[in-house]
């Protein structure tokens, strides 16, 4: 499936083309798993597109016709000047702009997930039992881990709720 940027389009797919995921990546350290993964690295960028689709964010969708959640209106920029944490006093997304810090949550979870494919178990390793004495531990590498990677968390915090919805 072809990565679809339209912004505000009811069959959008992705915040970031191909070429700004490679931009991206050239200027990031370690990023093997992207490298190595051409044949999924639109597979990747979807994934994680339609995983950031789940996040709680500020403000609400321009059109309820668009397909992805941003651009939104309503959204203060975390870091504009006169910026006061959602009470309106700061500088606003545009209902035609995607913030910089989606795309690249976008390509940070794509690449984190190309990684947890190519290393089976090491994403969805847990700590099931632990000995102090014997300094021994035994991992659980069942399941899927769900959880955001921290790097992602920390680009997108100041522009979602910290009330969370799971939705199914």
């Amino acid at each position: 499936m072809a990565l679809v940027t339209t912004i505000g389009s009811a069959s959008a797919n992705s915040y970031v083309t191909q070429d700004e995921a490679e931009t991206y990546f050239a200027a990031r350290l370690n990023v093997s798993a992207w490298t190595t993964a051409e044949d999924n690295r639109d597979k990747a960028l979807l994934q994680a597109a339609r995983q950031l689709q789940n996040e709680n964010w500020l403000g609400s969708r321009v059109d309820s016709t668009q397909a992805m959640a941003w651009p939104r209106v309503g959204v203060e920029k975390a870091d504009s000047a006169g910026s006061d944490y959602g009470y309106g006093y700061g500088e606003q997304y545009l209902t035609t702009e995607i913030p910089q810090r989606v795309k690249d949550a976008q390509c940070e979870l794509a690449l984190w997930l190309l990684a947890a494919n190519s290393q089976p178990g090491e994403a969805n390793r847990r700590v099931t039992s632990w000995s102090a004495d014997g300094v021994s531990a035994t991992y659980d590498y069942q399941g899927t881990n769900r959880a955001m990677p921290s790097d992602v968390t920390a680009l997108i915090s100041p522009l979602t709720s910290d009330v969370r919805i799971r939705r199914g």
